[in-house]
């Protein structure tokens, strides 16, 4: 066998493995997408505080989705921003803020 045929049905596969996968993220995209255009009130393209503190998020929350600090949330931001949210409430051991849960004391106190 000759040096790197090996290779060639693990590439086939990753790249059948990507195609298969594409039809889930672009929903996953899509869906984000739908989020931001239900955030984004006056349709500018853009979220501002307001639009946010709309929709029942603080000004904590818009600063983490403004990523580049310019005063507004575009929707690149946004999705990194729901997909941090994501992650955080993902973790095990953590609370709705991200935050650990403080420790329950033992049973019969």
């Amino acid at each position: 066998m000759k040096p790197g045929t090996r290779t060639i049905p693990a590439r086939l596969a990753a790249l059948l493995l990507g195609v298969a996968l594409l039809p889930a993220c672009a929903g996953a995209r899509a869906g984000s997408g739908t989020a931001f255009r239900e955030h984004d009130a006056n349709k500018d393209g853009y979220l501002s505080l307001d639009e946010f503190k709309a929709k029942g998020k603080d000004e904590l929350a818009f600063k983490a989705a403004d990523i580049d600090g310019d005063g507004r949330v575009d929707p690149d931001e946004f999705d990194k921003y729901l997909a941090r949210k994501a992650a955080d409430q993902a973790t095990p051991g953590s609370g709705e803020s991200g935050q650990p849960r403080p420790a329950q004391p033992p049973s019969g106190y």
